[in-house]
């Protein structure tokens, strides 16, 4: 089906859920974003601002699954990677340089003029990883030995963590000129997870877990890490959303915390939070708004002390897997996939 198609059936059917808490998406201001033709099986995983008012897109198009009863797919493919820039209203395709296989697209740093993608693989999965030089993406070579588990891009460089291939060594790299250089990880952390620069792209936050699996994080200033007290949550960190060093949101598979410079607060997700001890992705717009989706037809906003549920369609094969914000204004992309289908939503 052409994406198209898809979008107007999408338009259509963003519908209320009929209890308390719940909003109208259209009637919030959502809308769907026409998307250019991808193969199905397709669909999109990530968004982040380019840094000029527009976004990136990342995931995939073409994946296929021949089933059979009992045994699973006899032949499958992961299909093919996707990478697109939205600027005003137009999309643009580079090429990917260096891409060898199958997979998605799923991690895109873009931040100080720098923008980074990789496929970051799971099981039989390959890592990949590449640098926009303005007309192409263009092959960077890990660590030899090395498993990509986080790439970030800021003013004080570009960052990738993971863990070695033979002894699982957790691992911190910064890129040198054309080099990976090893760094110590921050103190109080044994495993960086996630790398996300601030907002302002000045500072890069680090996120992870501390001896006896406490959950950690740490700043980078351009000089050196700082690590911050230890939150106080049960589940690991699964993303981070640094606005300034005293107003940093993260979120947990139950609950978000907020650092504001001194200690962390949780915020318990509410009761119908679709799964439960399931997250996809966090953003904050410039409201204060927080945005959280556990990959369903839901997002969920905390803003003023309340949760709200906007709800994006009645089918169960819509997922929203991937949100973010547009600096200095209050902006929201989702993108995900509705059955074989990509799909973007936006706010004016």
């Amino acid at each position: 089906m052409r994406r198209s198609f898809i979008g107007l059936a999408l338009a259509a059917s963003l519908v209320v859920a009929g209890v308390p808490g719940t909003a109208r998406a259209a009637e919030t201001g959502w809308g769907a974003v026409p998307l250019p033709f991808l193969w199905p099986d397709a669909a999109l995983s990530e968004v982040v601002p380019d840094g000029e008012g527009g976004v990136w897109v990342g995931g995939h198009q073409g994946a296929y699954c021949v089933p059979v009863v009992i045994i699973g797919c006899v032949a499958r493919s992961d299909g093919n990677p996707v990478v697109r820039r939205r600027t005003g209203t137009s999309w643009t395709e580079y090429p990917i340089n260096g891409w060898t296989g199958t997979g998605p697209i799923n991690r895109i740093a873009s931040a100080a003029g720098e923008t980074w993608i990789a496929e970051i693989g799971i099981w039989w999965e390959t890592d990949f990883l590449a640098r926009f030089d303005g007309s192409a993406f263009q092959k960077v070579e890990l660590p030899p030995g090395f498993q990509l588990d986080a790439v970030g891009t800021g003013t004080g460089g570009t960052w990738i963590a993971g863990f070695t291939d033979d002894e699982q060594e957790p691992r911190l790299f910064r890129r040198t000129g054309g080099t990976w250089t090893a760094v110590d990880l921050p103190t109080g952390m044994v495993k960086v997870t996630h790398l996300q620069a601030s907002r302002d792209g000045t500072t890069m936050w680090a996120a992870g877990l501390g001896p006896s699996a406490v959950r950690a994080a740490a700043r980078f200033d351009g000089t050196s890490w700082t690590s911050v007290p230890p939150a106080p949550v049960v589940n690991a960190f699964s993303a981070i959303v640094p606005l300034a060093g005293d107003d940093v949101w993260a979120a947990t598979a139950t609950a978000l915390v907020h650092w504001d410079g001194h200690a962390w607060t949780d915020f318990p997700f509410p009761d119908d939070y679709p799964l439960r001890g399931y997250f996809e992705d966090l953003a904050v717009d410039t409201s204060g708004t927080v945005w959280v989706t556990g990959g369903d037809r839901w997002l969920h906003r905390y803003r003023d002390g309340a949760w709200t549920r906007v709800e994006f369609g009645p089918s169960y094969g819509l997922v929203l897997s991937g949100l973010t914000t547009v600096p200095e204004t209050n902006t929201v992309w989702a993108v995900g996939r509705e059955g074989s289908g990509a799909l973007a939503f936006t706010t004016p």
